[in-house]
């Protein structure tokens, strides 16, 4: 087995796996002048967990060029300047990936056209480097690919070199040395090339033994709700440890950590801003669990968050009395899908204990929804303060209306519940009216990510219309949509992304929000816009027609969830569910090209919170069937 010199300025994780793998490894500081070259036979240089790649100096320079003129392996990650290369710009590649192109560098594991995801990292731009050698790796700025594509060689070559070998140097210009701290994707492909290096330096017949990866999954099957309780404590754990809730919770909730992990040292970014609808997600999460168990101070702290958002979110007075505002940033911006699940929590706890906290200011925000409502029952995208009474007139003209479920599905499951508590009329013609019109277009209503996405938000409204009418028409609507979802759903028990004719918004965009998926019949689900809905949604079905194949459904998307939670030492993760999750390598993986949602994104709202509420739902349900 070769001797092999590491040069580093700090522990990582190939510089640990090296060192675990091989049996002569000498450690040494980048700070060092000189190194006996014929006590060596291979050197390894990384640079990637510094903040901006390691410079040998000048001594130490000449030292390693010498060790490379002997034809001995030599890998660099992220050094700024070796053999005629150096660093001219960096590449930051938040939305980029690579691709495997391996002419001259074979991986066991890996074939050419395979997409790797670096996160967020950095490419050295390097001038003088070589011209006549085969990139193993191009960054690209946009594939739309879940984990291969075919590439023409014209194509391949137009990419940022990423990572190539000249004789016996082999050059990272990507931060590496953290790739599983980094958590960098798929983590099979990364392992590969990870251990193929490793083999470079130490000698191909060298198993290399990886640590178990940052993010672990435990496969379980749910019969009923209590098989969750567990998973609901780890998920409301996860609140307190990743240091989400404000002041508990009295100011509010932080939206999320954002997709954004640093390839230097694995830092998720977080997403601090403070939410309405978040808050009030979580709010349920909790409010539910203390419910449940006899726990005052859960349902104490629960409402406390609903104090927060109906205190100070919510126009109190004037002509938008009752608005909603959406967060502390965009102050005058009314979403009302966003609303809705503001105002969820809530009313859904009426049928836990009979009580409705603010029903008044649920109201009053209905109100000035309704007033703002096209004659169809739906409403535009959004409303703003600056340009709402200008546009009052237009906003409720026929036809205006967005024809959505992702807009305006939650919206009419609200209006419902809250005729259900006050008997207020208008609420259930606006909402039968609006969902009468999103399924005379079913399923061509106006997708925003994708097919399935429109599926999982009808489940909730047209199970709650039913529960409250019982018509024939109504109960149809709900069918239709359940036997979409049972036509779609994976064995795992999860619904994977779908669009026929890729018609939604953000199919395969990449200049603002983006979809996860970019084929049909990619193994990617989204916990952030289609399945995180579909408990809550199974568990009403199940209570407002007592079949039990909503029952079975439910059982199926929770043994999934379950599946896919998070473990992890990490306590900033542990408990969580991210946006979304490949049902083929069991990992966070996606089309990671959205603007501030992509794959590894962990919203406290619409994911966690949302989930917890619809697992606890059907706990409550089983108690009163």
């Amino acid at each position: 087995m070769n001797r092999i010199l590491l040069i580093t300025e700090r522990e990582n994780d190939f510089g640990n796996l090296l060192q675990k793998n091989c049996e002569s490894v000498t450690v040494m500081t980048p700070d060092a002048r000189s190194f006996d070259i014929d006590a060596y036979d291979a050197l390894c240089v990384l640079g990637g967990n510094t903040e901006e790649g390691i410079t040998l100096n000048a001594p130490l320079r000449v030292c390693v060029e010498k060790f490379r003129a002997t034809g001995k392996p030599l890998f660099c990650e992220f050094v700024r300047s070796i053999a005629s290369a150096y660093i001219d710009g960096v590449l930051h590649t938040t939305h980029h990936r690579m691709v495997f192109g391996g002419r001259d560098f074979s991986v066991e594991g890996l074939a050419v056209g395979d997409v790797l995801d670096g996160h967020e990292n950095d490419c050295i731009k390097y001038a003088f480097a070589p011209k006549n050698v085969y990139p193993i790796l191009t960054y690209h700025d946009y594939v739309c690919a879940h984990s291969h594509i075919e590439m023409s060689d014209e194509e391949y070559r137009k990419g940022s070199c990423a990572m190539w070998k000249q004789e016996n140097l082999l050059v990272s210009s990507f931060r590496l040395c953290n790739f599983r701290r980094a958590r960098l994707a798929p983590r099979k492909s990364f392992e590969a090339l990870v251990a193929a290096i490793v083999r470079f330096l130490a000698g191909e017949n060298v198993a290399v033994d990886f640590e178990p990866p940052v993010c672990n999954y435990e496969k379980k099957t749910v019969g009923g709700a209590a098989d969750v309780k567990e998973a609901v404590q780890r998920g409301v754990d996860w609140f307190h440890n990743a240091q989400m809730l404000n002041d508990n919770g009295r100011s509010g909730v932080q939206e999320c950590f954002s997709h954004q992990i640093s390839a230097k040292d694995g830092v998720q970014k977080r997403g601090s801003q403070v939410r309405a609808d978040c808050t009030a997600e979580v709010a349920g999460a909790f409010m539910f669990q203390g419910l449940l168990s006899g726990d005052g101070e859960k349902v104490r702290m629960g409402e406390e968050m609903l104090d927060f958002i109906f205190d100070y979110f919510q126009v109190k007075e004037g002509e938008h009395k009752g608005m909603v505002r959406w967060t502390e940033v965009a102050w005058e911006t009314c979403y009302q899908d966003d609303v809705a699940r503001v105002l969820l929590a809530p009313l859904l706890r009426q049928h836990f204990d009979g009580t409705v906290p603010h029903f008044d200011d649920i109201c009053a925000a209905l109100d000035f929804l309704v007033d703002t409502t096209a004659p169809e029952g739906v409403r535009v995208m959004r409303t703003d303060l600056s340009t709402i009474n200008a546009r009052r007139e237009k906003i409720m003209s026929p036809g205006r209306g967005l024809p959505s479920a992702h807009y305006n599905a939650y919206y009419h499951a609200v209006l419902l519940l809250a005729y259900r508590v006050g008997g207020d009329k208008r609420y259930l013609e606006v909402a039968e009216r609006g969902l009468g019109h999103l399924m005379s277009l079913y399923p061509e209503t106006r997708r925003e990510q994708s097919e399935t996405q429109e599926n999982c938000r009808l489940l909730l409204p047209l199970a709650i219309l039913y529960g409250i009418t019982g018509k024939k028409e109504h109960y149809e609507w709900l069918c239709r949509v359940m036997e979409y979802l049972d036509a779609h759903r994976d064995p795992c028990g999860a619904v994977p992304e779908w669009d026929t004719g890729y018609k939604a918004a953000c199919a395969r965009n990449h200049t603002g929000e983006c979809a996860l998926l970019a084929n049909n019949g990619d193994p990617v689900v989204d916990l952030l816009y289609s399945n995180n809905w579909l408990p809550l949604g199974y568990a009403y079905a199940y209570m407002a027609t007592g079949e039990k194949r909503f029952y079975d459904a439910w059982c199926a998307i929770a043994s999934f969830l379950l599946s896919c939670q998070i473990h992890s030492e990490d306590k900033l993760l542990d408990g969580a569910w991210t946006r979304a999750f490949d049902i083929e390598n069991w990992e966070s993986h996606g089309v990671p090209h959205d603007v501030g949602w992509a794959p590894c994104c962990i919203e406290t709202g619409w994911t966690v919170g949302e989930i917890l509420v619809g697992f606890q739902f059907m706990e409550q349900v089983e108690k009163i069937k």
